[in-house]
């Protein structure tokens, strides 16, 4: 089986980075920064939320 074939296109384009402090700061919601992408239209493009991604591993991997 061959890798993955690599990147067919890349360029550079304008969005915005927010960073904003989430959480409770409970042992189920811990304090966090939040990282969130949006376009120029107010459209929120995606959400990096560390906490979030290892709660769903941990629970896949349970």
């Amino acid at each position: 089986m061959k890798g993955p074939r690599g990147i067919d296109s890349a360029r550079v384009i304008s969005i915005i980075e927010t960073k904003a402090l989430r959480g409770t700061g409970t042992e189920g919601d811990p304090c966090r920064i939040v990282k969130q992408y949006w376009d120029f239209e107010g459209n929120l493009l995606a959400e990096n939320d560390q906490y979030i991604k290892e709660k769903s591993s941990f629970l896949r991997n349970k």
